[in-house]
């Protein structure tokens, strides 16, 4: 898997969940290994994925709409702490 754990900006988040995403889709990534990615993002990175009315605006215009209701779906149920 060649997806950063610990992406620096909220671009490289971006391009790290799209990748992860696209691999998927291409059924090279299991939804287990999709879903704890996505959790880690969440919880140890929530401020460059999340905003104060959902997704951040900068991760919603890169990943585009398939891409976040994927990813909607596999956090479904996660609750951020501010």
């Amino acid at each position: 898997m060649d997806i950063l754990k610990n992406p620096t900006t909220i671009k490289l988040l971006s391009m790290q969940l799209i990748l992860a995403c696209d691999q998927y889709v291409a059924k090279k990534l299991s939804e287990k290994e999709l879903r704890e990615l996505l959790f880690h993002y969440a919880s140890c990175h929530g401020k460059k994925l999340f905003d104060v009315n959902g997704f951040n605006p900068t991760v919603i215009n890169r990943l585009g709409k398939k891409r976040l209701e994927l990813i909607s779906i596999m956090l479904e149920g996660f609750q951020y702490k501010f």
